[in-house]
């Protein structure tokens, strides 16, 4: 999966990382840890359903 969650950062919380042409990038930021992880699933279930 092109995503995955990142280190607890102590201003931003956790990011949301995205890889793009073999580099890992930050796209998003989340308070939690599970709010992340739901968020993935959330991109990836609408990248392969777009009518969901």
């Amino acid at each position: 999966m092109p995503y995955k969650v990142g280190k607890k950062t102590q201003t931003k919380g956790w990011p949301i990382l995205k890889n793009e042409n073999g580099t890992w990038k930050v796209i998003a930021h989340s308070n939690t840890k599970t709010k992340a992880e739901a968020s993935i699933r959330a991109r990836h279930a609408g990248k392969h359903n777009p009518a969901w």
